[in-house]
């Protein structure tokens, strides 16, 4: 995942937002509206801070073990991931 400054969060908000849709639309889509609504609130914390000393999103420890069959889960434990390797200069 080769990105720079906020873009991976602002994607990852994006593939939330878009399986949300895909939920109220009637389609199979991973996770449930509720926990994608509590990561969407994370994500927006995490673009609002950018600083992982000042601010640690909880989300991947309760989805890691949804099935995954269209890489949502794992773009968003990647996320969490590059998030924490930010260095606030």
């Amino acid at each position: 995942m080769k990105t720079s400054g906020k873009t991976f969060l602002i994607d990852a908000l994006q593939l939330v937002q878009d399986t949300i849709e895909l939920h109220q639309s009637g389609k199979n889509a991973p996770l449930s509206i509720s926990a994608l609504t509590q990561v969407k609130k994370e994500l927006e914390e995490m673009i609002r801070v950018m600083n992982p000393q000042v601010y640690k999103p909880s989300y991947p420890r309760f989805i890691m073990d949804w099935p995954d069959e269209n890489g949502v889960i794992s773009t968003l434990i990647d996320v969490a991931y590059f998030y924490q390797k930010i260095s606030k200069v």
